[in-house]
Parts: structure tokens; C-alpha cells; sequence
């Protein structure tokens, strides 16, 4: 059975452009993701320059709440309460994950610390992302789940580099994207 390690949770994180990025110490994810294989979450592509991994959120604009955890192996899936429940894997080049997206300040709030680097797989559980935006103070908080993990890319059983696998999608936003392919 997994262990939670450590959980970071922040309830003001900026989303710009519809999309919170999870990034390294090179604080920006430099890739345009295509959104169709599962409307909500895309690493860069192993094979280029680019590193982080971008969340499709229904706003384009405001403030969402993000909760991050490090687990010693895979979590157990808890799809209830979710619109949309993502795994992907993803090479890891630092210590830490950075949620704080588009911020003027580091927040220690919006650092997830790892292990090291190295492969990971993330589980994101995303929920309120069809209310889009401008939203009034009365709407349903945006809000995501990321689950970390390491588990090597090469390992039996561990799905291959930037394969994602979708557990549930009910969002009429992933619905959108993903519908065109």
C-alpha cells in the first residue's frame, strides 16, 4: 500500500492563458500542448528542449485552488468528486515541482519538494472546469488534484514515456477537446 509523503496546498494560483504550469527551475513550460488525447493535462514531449507539464483549466483568467502530493508509489484512485481523473508519466529534471504559474514571487505554498529527479507518474483530478469565466464570487471554485509519484518509464508495468491514461472524463471541456480527434 502507498504512503502520502508530503502534500502542499495552495487556494490562490494563478491561471493565465487557461492553463496552470507545473515547472522546474526553468520556470516556464515552453510547449503548446494539443489538448485532444485527454482534454486536462500534457507533458512536454520526452524527446525536446521543453520540460513541465500544463493543466487545461476552464477559466482563462483568475484564481484556482491546487493541491499537490508526493507518494511513495501509486495512490489509490479516487475518482468521486472529480469531473476529470488524468495519469501521465513524465521525466523529472529537478527536486521540485513549482505550481505558482505566472506569479511575481515564489510562494513556498506552491512548491511541491521531490525525492530527486528523475520518472514520475502524475495523477491530476480536476473538478468545476466547465463554469468558465469571468466567474462571480458565488461559483464553484476551480480546483485540481496532482499526485506525484516515481515510478521509471522502463519498469514492468509502468505505461510508456508521456502515455497518458484517462480514468474518468465528464467535464464538457475535456469533452471538447477531445471529441475532435
Amino acid at each position: 500500500m502507498a504512503h502520502l509523503i508530503r502534500t502542499t496546498s495552495s487556494h490562490h494560483v494563478f491561471v493565465d492563458a487557461s492553463s496552470v504550469d507545473l515547472v522546474d527551475e526553468s520556470t516556464v513550460a515552453e510547449f503548446c500542448p494539443e489538448w485532444d488525447d485527454n482534454g486536462l493535462v500534457e507533458a512536454a514531449p520526452p524527446d525536446g528542449d521543453a520540460t513541465g507539464i500544463k493543466i487545461l483549466c476552464g477559466q482563462e483568467i483568475g484564481n484556482i485552488t491546487v493541491t499537490v502530493q508526493l507518494w511513495d508509489g501509486p495512490p489509490p484512485l479516487e475518482a468521486d468528486g472529480w469531473q476529470d481523473v488524468v495519469e501521465i508519466q513524465v521525466h523529472w529534471a529537478s527536486a521540485f515541482i513549482d505550481f505558482s504559474t505566472a506569479t511575481e514571487r515564489e510562494d513556498p505554498a506552491q512548491r511541491l519538494d521531490l525525492d530527486g529527479p528523475g520518472d514520475y507518474r502524475v495523477r491530476v483530478s480536476g473538478k468545476n472546469r466547465d463554469d468558465g469565466d469571468p466567474r462571480d464570487d458565488q461559483a464553484s471554485v476551480e480546483g485540481y488534484l496532482i499526485q506525484v509519484w516515481p515510478a521509471p518509464s522502463n519498469a514492468a508495468g509502468h505505461q510508456a514515456a508521456n502515455e497518458s491514461v484517462t480514468y474518468k472524463r465528464t467535464s464538457d471541456l475535456a469533452a471538447a477537446y477531445t471529441t475532435a480527434r
